[in-house]
């Protein structure tokens, strides 16, 4: 594959997405997960497509891709989801559907969102707790990065430069910090709720939502004892922000 500037990179890069019908656990099994990355190196090949990036899961599949003609790239998926729902019914003895809708994708906007889609694709094995460390999930190329497996073309295709490994490593732990974060904030505000509940003696959150009284106290609670804004709070107790504001300013 010839290479390319890297301010055309723009419209070069998808991540690419398909998920089992329903969410049914269509590559479970390994021999799934291996038929389909078969099929997807296969084809890929045959169209000048290269995959930079992949983790199969459990019902779904990330993939990240460098193209030179779009129309290869859906006729591509076209191929390899027909042939992998082909087989995978006569081997399920089963009919119908296997993929939901067709697939996603999602055009690469800059070098940031580039390098956080590779490592959001090689951290769903450890987000889904399927492994402790990522080197251990055999259905990525997280491995083959870290070994030194990957193409050198490949590799200044993503990364603009051969010398790849300490840029590879930084990007996967800025990564992971940001993601411990968030969890740790989720486990905040989820301790803030059940505090809340069990020190007022209310089952569920929706009772709380429907007064008034005991909302605006739990809001402040959340504001006092996490790190959440209005809209965050909106979220998570699954109400409109207005609502926040129009109870504050009724205290005003």
């Amino acid at each position: 594959m010839s290479r390319i500037s890297r301010k055309n990179y723009l419209s070069s890069f998808l991540h690419i997405m398909v998920q089992g019908i329903n969410r049914e656990y269509i590559f479970q099994k390994n021999y799934f997960k291996n038929l389909y990355m078969n099929l997807t190196n296969e084809k890929f090949n045959e169209n000048n497509i290269c995959l930079l990036a992949f983790a199969i899961m459990e019902n779904h599949a990330h993939l990240l891709i460098r193209f030179e003609k779009i129309e290869d790239v859906s006729n591509c998926m076209h191929e390899i989801n027909q042939t992998f729902a082909q087989i995978y019914n006569k081997v399920e003895n089963r009919v119908g559907y296997v993929f939901r809708d067709r697939y996603k994708c999602e055009q690469i906007k800059d070098e940031s969102h580039l390098y956080n889609v590779l490592a959001y694709i090689h951290f769903n094995p450890y987000k889904a707790k399927l492994i402790e460390k990522l080197a251990d999930y055999k259905y990525s190329s997280y491995v083959d990065y870290i070994k030194g497996n990957i193409e050198k073309e490949k590799v200044y295709m993503i990364f603009n430069t051969y010398e790849y490994k300490e840029i590879f490593i930084e990007l996967h732990k800025e990564y992971f910090d940001k993601y411990l974060k968030n969890v740790t904030i989720e486990k905040t505000y989820n301790d803030v709720i059940n505090e809340f509940k069990l020190k007022n003696k209310i089952e569920s959150t929706k009772i709380i939502t429907k007064e008034n009284n005991l909302l605006i106290n739990l809001i402040f609670e959340l504001e006092n004892k996490t790190n959440l804004n209005d809209k965050q709070i909106a979220t998570v107790l699954g109400i409109g922000k207005n609502r926040i504001g129009y109870l504050k300013n009724k205290l005003k």
